[in-house]
């Protein structure tokens, strides 16, 4: 019967056998630890290992050893050509009756024959694996030593998928010797993920609590999977049998680049970086050499270098590029150098996108960066027509079709009025009559007279009287004059406020507004925003990769280029958000005026990593290292020290809050008005000038000439 089948009291009494029995195995001598016995030929060296294959092995037994078992696994290394011997007599020693020395024993060949001859002098009573670097007959496998064919995978599928199974071969085998991980599965009854075979050992005597026994025991469960450690592989690796069994890929055991480079010069890496603030910055002497580097990039270099102790020189690409696809589907910059092996690390904010990542290597992101546009700072609206700014378009409208109907509706509304009031006069006498005729033509008013009312009613002259007949009138007249109240003190209001305190608009606020302004905008060359743009098919980020294309100079080859064209006006430069807040604040340190602004919107957020070659043996480093960093919280440290301390003087673009004294360039606008009045008066004037001297040429004398001097004087 299962374990976790017996009741709970049995189950209990079971526990404390096996507590027991752990007990006086150790009080036999039995070291407590894991202890794993590492047995590799002379075609690998785990001392100075070199290359991908001895560099996987080293990392693997190095993460292996700090697993989370109950107690820690140790690896004891034995090399075929020196320690062949000592094998023998351990195994020779278990089989005569001596205690067991090692939990599990790992067999790392290169040759099938010597797995041939060393399989059957191993110990069959300990958990045994095969790390098969290659691919040996069936019968040079033995029936009982597990295998793990690593010579199926790739090896990126390899560093990760072969770590995995190799780390759940310990669990299952080695970590299965512990109390807490057998006890916790027998209270919580799950269903382990593997058989459960229990053996029946005889056990030796020993002293325990007082008094000397001999039982036997139940050993913890030898752990066998219900899937074997290759199923495991296979699963993890996504191929299916046919795929599984038809996948030969040799195992390369030459060495590294990298590590020849190593052995050449010793812990050196070979780095390349191109000066890209807060994340690369060159400290450079008075002459400008580079003397060191620093920024957000090489705080990570420098908390690696004292991890890993290694130092490191640094070359930058000739064409300044991080690299792009060329049209013969070769790279250039940084991901050439990479690609070519001729350096080991590219140090930088490589934006990791799926071209590049078809090309190299990256190590996990530390840093995530929106992408801004750089444009002009934000001018004042100009202040010409700052009349015609408190209202809109559709206000003046509506105004001026009140303006225009109102003086007819008054004026007709007054003469059907008194055309009321004449009739009604008709019937009286014939005397009357002639009279009341003299009173309308008298009170009849003029359509001018309408339209002098409601304009001066508007602008708020005095003087202004209602229409003294009717009713209608009046009252028309009246609702007229509350309208314009809150017209003119609605536009005096804001067009105080307007003029007291301007607004500053900016020219752009994002991407989608870029084709439509009066901006050239351009992008780094080498770069990915420059490969976003121009290979986009539709929407905004075609259009403006069509630009890009349209205008060669378009591309610059340097940041500093894109900064200037910006300062110059009429250019929009688009980068990561990081590098133009710090193009901002230098420039405003430098200048002390806000000659450069940001767009409001961001748009393409990208991952930052560093570039490695496929399949690089440092990308588990680096991988493992850099997330524990990012982890903690460092890197927000890291920005405070490198990012730029922003004195928020460039970044409203809504301008001040304090009212300001009024100058000639604010209310340009009135004297322009004032101008159009002169010049329309002294043309009417001159008209009339010219019509009157038509008129009197045809006479003799004036008018006026015929008058007395008395009379003249008293008209």
């Amino acid at each position: 019967m299962p374990p976790r089948l017996l009741p709970p009291s049995c189950r209990t009494v079971f526990m404390f056998c096996l507590a027991a029995c752990r007990v006086m195995d150790t009080a036999h001598g039995r070291i407590l630890g894991n202890n794993v016995a590492l047995i590799y030929d002379d075609g690998l060296d785990l001392v100075r290992p070199s290359s991908h294959i001895e560099l996987w092995m080293t990392n693997v037994l190095d993460d292996a050893r700090h697993m989370r078992c109950p107690s820690s696994i140790s690896f004891a290394m034995f090399r075929m050509s020196s320690k062949l011997d000592a094998i023998t007599d351990i195994v020779q020693h278990e089989r005569a009756g001596g205690r067991m020395l090692f939990d599990g024993m790992v067999l790392a060949v290169t040759q099938c024959r010597v797995a041939d001859v060393l399989e059957p002098i191993l110990s069959s009573t300990t958990p045994r694996l095969r790390l098969d670097f290659i691919a040996c007959p069936s019968e040079a496998a033995g029936l009982e030593i597990e295998r793990l064919e690593l010579y199926r995978l790739n090896e990126a599928s390899r560093d990760s998928c072969g770590m995995y199974a190799f780390h759940k071969w310990l669990e299952h085998r080695i970590c299965s010797w512990s109390m807490e991980a057998t006890t916790r599965r027998l209270l919580l009854d799950n269903e382990a993920p593997f058989k459960q075979e229990i053996y029946i050992h005889s056990f030796h005597y020993a002293s325990f609590v007082g008094f000397q026994t001999t039982i036997s025991w139940f050993s913890l469960f030898d752990l066998f999977m219900e899937r074997s450690v290759t199923r495991e592989l296979q699963d993890c690796s996504n191929l299916d049998d046919l795929q599984w069994i038809r996948s030969m890929r040799p195992i390369r055991l030459d060495v590294a680049d990298s590590a020849r480079m190593q052995q050449r010069k010793g812990n050196m890496l070979r780095f390349a970086s191109l000066e890209r603030p807060p994340f690369v910055i060159f400290e450079r002497h008075s002459d400008g050499t580079i003397r060191g580097f620093k920024g957000y990039c090489y705080e990570i270099i420098h908390a690696l270098q004292k991890i890993y102790n290694f130092t490191y020189e640094v070359d930058q690409p000739k064409d300044n590029t991080y690299g792009t696809v060329m049209p013969n589907g070769s790279w250039n910059g940084m991901i050439r150098m990479i690609k070519e092996q001729v350096i080991d690390i590219g140090v930088g904010p490589f934006s990791v996108t799926y071209s590049r990542s078809k090309a190299v290597d990256f190590t996990v992101p530390f840093y995530e960066e929106p992408t801004g546009i750089l444009i002009p700072p934000p001018a004042e609206d100009n202040r010409l027509l700052a009349c015609t700014k408190p209202f809109r378009l559709e206000v003046w409208l509506s105004l001026l079709l009140c303006v225009t109907t109102l003086p007819i509706v008054l004026w007709k509304d007054l003469q059907l009025v008194l055309k009321t009031y004449q009739k009604a006069a008709s019937t009286s006498n014939e005397n009357s009559k002639s009279e009341e005729e003299n009173h309308f033509q008298e009170k009849c008013p003029s359509l001018a007279k309408q339209y002098f009312f409601v304009l001066g009613v508007l602008i708020g002259q005095s003087g202004q009287k209602l229409p003294s007949s009717g009713f209608s009138p009046r009252l028309l007249g009246a609702f007229w004059c509350l309208s314009a109240v809150v017209f003119a003190s609605a536009y005096v209001g804001i067009l105080v406020g307007f003029l007291s305190i301007p607004r500053l608009s900016p020219i752009i606020s994002s991407l989608e507004e870029l084709p439509g302004s009066k901006l050239e905008w351009g992008v780094q060359r080498g770069t990915a925003l420059e490969t976003l743009f121009t290979e986009a098919t539709t929407g905004v980020y075609k259009t403006i990769g069509d630009g890009l294309l349209r205008q060669p100079t378009a591309l610059v080859d340097v940041n500093a280029d894109g900064i200037q064209r910006v300062t110059n006006g009429s250019y929009a430069f688009i980068k990561e958000k990081s590098y133009l807040e710090f193009a901002v604040e230098e420039d405003y340190a430098r200048s002390g005026s806000c000659r450069l602004s940001m767009a409001r919107q961001e748009f393409f957020k990208v991952n930052f990593a560093f570039a490695l070659p496929t399949a690089s043996p440092l990308k588990t480093l680096l991988d493992k290292k850099i997330l524990q960093l990012m982890e903690t919280g460092i890197g927000e440290y890291w920005k405070k020290i490198h990012w730029p301390r922003s004195n928020r003087k460039c970044d409203d673009v809504k301008g001040s809050s304090a009212p300001k004294s009024l100058g000639l360039t604010d209310l340009q606008g009135a004297f322009l008005i004032l101008a159009i009045g002169s010049a329309t008066s002294s043309l009417i004037f001159v008209a009339e000038g010219l019509v009157k001297k038509r008129t009197n040429e045809g006479q003799e004398t004036s008018p006026l000439s015929r008058c007395r001097p008395h009379e003249w004087m008293h008209t």
